[in-house]
């Protein structure tokens, strides 16, 4: 496929009931998303605006899969921005969202490593996170009271020159925007830590939803 609106065909695929394919996406596309909702959420959320600049390339794809849940990650460029989209056991795509780097931090030592994941009082999959600035999102996976363990992924990425398989346990956040709409009415919290050979680190990204049929992959 040459030039192609990817996300759009993903929209045909649901309809028709045709299984998703994560092969339908390869490093080199070019992201076109619609900026109303970018627009829209700006002051609101954490979620950087990533149109208007230069073209948002895609560096890398990654496939995350636990049982049943299957998720596709387009990397662009070297921002750690990427577009996630979550496709059900049946092959239909149920979420489309775009996530931005906001921190990331390498524990130093084991203590370190222990307050983010300690089975009893680890941030990662606390029912709660704050960030830094004050702002509280509840668990969007497996809401509750207690902790609970981050999902593990096994996790696949391509690039330009590589393919390789690493690890990474990740719990998804979230808040009401307080937006009206057609603005996005949640912000998401997906935390990550992911280990890559022999390092590991944890990303924290904040996203927002975004209409398939909206963005042009070519």
């Amino acid at each position: 496929m040459s030039s192609f609106q990817a996300l759009a065909n993903l929209i045909k695929y649901k309809l028709s009931g045709a299984p998703y394919h994560h092969s339908l996406f390869r490093v080199g596309m070019v992201m076109e998303p619609d900026p109303t909702p970018f627009v829209l959420a700006a002051g609101a959320t954490k979620v950087a605006d990533p149109t208007g600049g230069d073209r948002l390339v895609v560096t890398a794809v990654s496939s995350l899969q636990s049982g049943g849940v299957s998720l596709t990650r387009l990397h662009l460029g070297e921002s750690g921005a990427f577009l996630q989209l979550a496709v059900s056991a049946a092959g239909a795509v149920e979420e489309c969202r775009f996530f931005t780097l906001i921190d990331r931090e390498s524990p130093p030592d084991e203590a370190t490593w222990d307050v983010w994941l300690n089975e009893d009082q680890g941030l990662v999959g606390w029912p709660q996170f704050q960030t830094l600035d004050g702002q509280l999102y509840d668990r969007a996976w497996s809401p509750g009271t207690g902790r609970i363990e981050p999902i593990q992924f096994d996790t696949t990425v391509t690039t330009l020159n590589d393919k390789f398989s690493m690890s990474t346990r990740a719990m998804l956040y979230a808040r009401p925007t307080g937006l009206a709409d057609p603005a996005p009415q949640t912000e998401y919290l997906m935390l990550g830590v992911v280990e890559d050979r022999d390092q590991a680190w944890v990303d924290l990204h904040a996203g927002i939803d975004l209409n398939p049929a909206a963005l042009t992959l070519a």
